[in-house]
């Protein structure tokens, strides 16, 4: 008898645990409930609100989980970096050191304080938040990889100037969802200031480059 009461009670447990899997919302659903509660119960201001939208890259990058990027998303991704880049008018890559050194050791832009965003006209990079820069410098991070001695190890080719512009714009154009921020997609910083930045890594007179 007790063996038979056993049986009954756990198959009356497997039928609750297969109606409640079949009843469980799928993980899109369950996303698109958990995104609407979190927009519909934040109440700051309409600055902070707008950050809350995500673009298509992002939406595909923000994997619940931490799952892995299938190969159909990843190239996903990378389509989308490379259709957003854009040049400077003027078609050169490569514009002046000095005023991307400045950029570089820039944190300005994109603020918000009391709900409004910073009037700034001109934002800046801080690539020495993640980045070793200049030789000796000790204010640096090391989230992303040493730049110290960019151009002097890569040189200045055609191909490497094209690359550190498209990968300074958006990083994702190769490394699809990459901590980078994506500086000049977001608005961030202009074709111009990308251009002043591939100056500061590449030119040979740069920090950066100097032993």
């Amino acid at each position: 008898m007790r063996k038979a009461w056993l049986t009954w009670t756990m198959l009356g447990a497997s039928a609750l645990i297969s109606v409640g899997c079949a009843t469980y919302p799928d993980q899109a659903t369950t996303r698109q409930i958990a995104e609407k509660m979190v927009s519909e119960g934040f109440t700051a201001s309409p600055e902070h609100a707008k950050r809350l939208v995500q673009d298509k890259s992002q939406q595909i990058c923000s994997k619940i989980g931490g799952a892995e990027l299938t190969q159909a998303e990843a190239d996903e991704v990378l389509k989308l970096a490379r259709a957003s880049i854009k040049y400077p008018a003027s078609g050169k890559l490569v514009g002046d050191w000095k005023a991307g050194d400045k950029l570089a050791h820039d944190g300005a832009g994109d603020r918000i304080s009391r709900g409004r965003l910073e009037k700034r006209k001109e934002n800046g990079g801080l690539c020495q938040n993640c980045h070793a820069l200049a030789a000796g410098e000790i204010n640096v991070g090391n989230v992303g990889p040493s730049l110290t001695g960019f151009g002097a190890q890569r040189g200045n080719s055609e191909a490497i100037v094209k690359y550190t512009y498209d990968k300074i714009y958006n990083a994702w154009h190769s490394v699809p969802c990459s901590n980078m921020p994506r500086l000049g997609a977001t608005g961030h910083l202009t074709p111009e200031q990308v251009a002043h930045m591939v100056a500061y890594l590449l030119a040979p007179q740069s920090p950066i480059n100097r032993k």
